[in-house]
């Protein structure tokens, strides 16, 4: 069976739209467009379909624009895969998709940025994380769902260092999960290129030169096991698949409800 959705789900600053955008332009470069859905589901803008919650009636109907296209459909989206429906699925082989990741203490230093850049223009974007204690908070939740997501079948995991610094890495395996033959080199020049990843500073490891060195200690020990896992060790990890993540010492890991057959 082939797959005919996939989830592009990230964390908040982690390189998700770019993430996204090298899924995109790698289906559209091998002929497969991705037109906007009409679903109610579909809550995106006028160049993107994002989705957040499913019910298994939001599920058919974007399963059935899919289907019309004739090839997968990118879905990009924040939210944590409660819905049973999600779980069904993935497991069934009808989507795939990836997660992406992030050093959370460098998450909070571009959050903090975002607060302060939407303050001077006077907008609401990010002012909820004017705090750097809002944002860890916001983290923790962030790092559950990214948990869940990465505990389902079918998931690539990607992290923000791969993604901004070894772009065309990413996109070769980004290209394998597709099942598409293409230039991992090109498929990177050419999202890069586009104006459209929602670039901010870009710079890796922020947290070493700009973080309180106790702070930064205290995240490290909190989130070692996402650090560890899927940042410092990353090279170890399968290329798709499944991955399974220690919990964060503060955390206890939700557990995915059993598809309804």
């Amino acid at each position: 069976m082939k797959p005919l959705l996939y989830f592009s789900y990230g964390m908040t600053k982690s390189g998700s739209t770019l993430a996204y955008m090298l899924v995109r332009t790698a289906l559209i470069a091998a002929g497969m467009a991705q037109p906007r859905l009409i679903s109610a589901a579909n809550i995106g803008g006028k160049r993107i379909n994002m989705v957040e919650h499913l019910t298994r009636a939001d599920a058919k109907e974007l399963l059935d624009e899919a289907r019309a296209t004739g090839h997968m459909i990118v879905l990009k989206t924040h939210t944590r895969p409660d819905d049973p429906v999600v779980v069904d699925l993935l497991q069934s082989g009808l989507a795939i998709g990836h997660a992406v990741c992030r050093d959370p203490r460098d998450m909070v230093l571009s959050m903090l940025d975002h607060a302060r850049h939407s303050r001077r223009l006077g907008q609401a974007e990010f002012t909820e994380f004017a705090t750097i204690d809002a944002a860890i908070d916001n983290i923790r939740h962030q790092t559950n769902s990214l948990t869940a997501w990465l505990r389902l079948p079918n998931i690539l995991s990607l992290c923000f260092e791969e993604l901004a610094f070894e772009t065309p890495q990413a996109a070769r395996r980004i290209l394998g999960h597709l099942g598409l033959r293409m230039n991992p080199g090109h498929l990177a020049e050419l999202v890069l290129e586009s104006g459209q990843t929602n670039k901010n500073r870009g710079k890796q490891a922020r947290h070493i030169g700009e973080m309180p060195a106790d702070l930064a200690k205290s995240l490290g020990a909190e989130f070692a096991p996402l650090i560890d896992t899927l940042i410092t060790h990353r090279a170890k990890l399968p290329q798709d698949g499944a991955v399974t993540l220690p919990p964060p010492a503060s955390l206890r890991i939700s557990q995915i409800s059993e598809p309804a057959l």
